[in-house]
């Protein structure tokens, strides 16, 4: 499939129906765009798009080992939510200590970790989890809804493209509140609609927990990501927005774009 830059960029959306928004919420969106460094990574990703023979090998791979660990192993579907200068104007700087939770291949933790005096990264891939040691993050191997935030506590935890790939999403963000510092920052982006599944080696199964999400429109999906699983854990609504995050593609597609919410919450 040929697709242009142009054509890309007229299916990214960043708006939303603020009117079916409450409020509460309605106040808080944040309207962001794809940013040069958005621009810059479509760029990199039409012209490095994988051809037919490594898409085979990837779909070969992935009867052997995880998704994950193939897509490390052959640098497959790098990905791109936003750059370093929009962290910033939604974060500010000299954040402090900073936990990335999931962090893959570290693609997006590289636009945090400039605005951080330290990042930590989990991973429950050991492929991933040494490429993140390669570029220099300190790494742990670990599900965190198993054995709790390490070494904290955090004044930035980043969960990124997590809780709907996670067997236990609801121990998971209660361990990671409790690994804030008082005041501390939790980011969260999420896919809508809101579809759970979690990779099991080469198999992929339903969650054990269940967050009280429906598939439903974007406007109705985060009122109930907010309301129904952040604010009940002490965390308060900072900022909201919509931002697609974007991957490089294979052979069948140049570029796969998830409609995210991106919700920043403090720590009460």
């Amino acid at each position: 499939m040929t697709i242009s830059e142009e054509e890309i960029r007229a299916t990214l959306t960043y708006d939303c129906d603020e009117s079916a928004l409450p409020r509460e919420i309605r106040s808080r969106f944040v309207r962001l765009d794809l940013g040069d460094e958005g621009a810059e990574f479509l760029r990199r990703a039409l012209a490095t798009r994988p051809g037919r023979a490594k898409t085979a090998m990837h779909r070969v791979l992935r009867t052997f080992v995880s998704d994950f660990d193939a897509n490390g192993m052959l640098d497959m579907y790098p990905m791109h939510l936003l750059g370093t200068s929009q962290w910033r104007t939604l974060l500010g700087d000299r954040l402090g200590r900073h936990l990335d939770v999931g962090a893959g291949a570290g693609e997006v933790t590289k636009t945090l970790s400039p605005l951080l005096a330290e990042t930590v990264t989990t991973e429950t891939s050991r492929v991933m989890a040494n490429k993140l040691r390669a570029q220099g993050f300190r790494c742990f191997e670990a599900d965190l809804a198993e054995r709790g935030v390490p070494d904290p506590t955090y004044d930035l935890v980043s969960c990124l493209n997590v809780i709907d790939r996670c067997a236990k999403p609801q121990t998971l963000l209660e361990r990671v509140q409790t690994g804030l510092s008082p005041g501390g920052r939790l980011v969260l982006a999420t896919p809508f609609p809101f579809d759970p599944f979690v990779y099991r080696g080469t198999t992929s199964g339903e969650p054990e927990e269940r967050l009280p999400i429906t598939r439903d429109s974007w406007e109705r999906s985060v009122t109930r990501l907010i309301c129904d699983v952040l604010s009940p854990l002490g965390l308060e609504l900072e900022s909201v927005s919509r931002v697609p995050y974007l991957c490089r593609g294979d052979a069948s597609r140049p570029v796969y774009v998830l409609d995210d919410a991106l919700v920043v919450c403090r720590k009460r």
